[in-house]
């Protein structure tokens, strides 16, 4: 029996659509951004060759993807971030070197674009370098994988409560917010997340994790 919020799989012909239709306007000699706000900030999983702090308006960072395989399971599905409409995001930019952009790509689009959850867009990140056009997989709101918007208890029970290949929710909060600290960037709301989950006397586990 499939979970109620589990999304369609895209065949990897449809993954190799959706790539090309991104870079339909690269000129494969410059260099390429990706914009992590997530998981991606602490285990990026590409071989990038400079990181800058970035600043994206438009969107905010959000528990509001559902995951039943790496945080969850279809019996009980956790909770992962996503770049949800409102507000404005900072996050970590990654320089994929133009000779090896397409195929780093290729093995980012496997890993995050493979359940329909997200839409790839090219956002404009303001840097100290300036702006920079940058790859960000935004929530699609038509996936069945789409939580909405819960609230702060609602997010921590479930990160408190669920777990999957990779680890509890839990975990995956404490990384992030870890993460964002180390690279000097504040997100009071994960901090106040944070703060709750202490707050039930829960350690979470912020080992390493494959990628994936």
């Amino acid at each position: 029996m499939n979970s109620p919020h589990a999304s369609r799989l895209l065949s990897e012909d449809e993954m190799q659509r959706s790539l090309d239709a991104m870079l339909a306007d690269w000129n494969g000699r410059d260099d390429v951004f990706v914009f992590g706000y997530g998981s991606l900030i602490w285990n990026p999983c590409m071989q990038h060759s400079g990181r800058l702090v970035g600043t994206v308006r438009g969107y905010h960072r959000r528990f509001c993807l559902w995951s039943n395989v790496y945080r969850g399971t279809p019996e009980n599905p956790g909770l992962v971030l996503g770049l949800d409409l409102g507000g404005a995001v900072r996050g970590i930019l990654f320089r994929l070197d133009a000779s090896i952009a397409r195929s780093e790509l290729e093995l980012l689009w496997r890993r995050e674009m493979f359940g329909g959850s997200y839409v790839a867009r090219w956002l404009k990140a303001h840097t100290e370098e300036g702006v920079v056009n940058a790859i960000g997989f935004v929530i699609n709101h038509q996936s069945a994988a789409y939580a909405g918007k819960l609230s702060d208890r609602e997010v921590v029970e479930k990160l408190a409560t669920s777990s999957g290949r990779y680890g509890s929710g839990a975990d995956y909060l404490a990384q992030t917010a870890a993460a964002l600290r180390a690279a000097g960037i504040e997100d009071r709301h994960l901090d106040q997340l944070c703060d709750l989950l202490a707050a039930r006397h829960f350690e979470p586990d912020c080992g390493p994790i494959p990628c994936g």
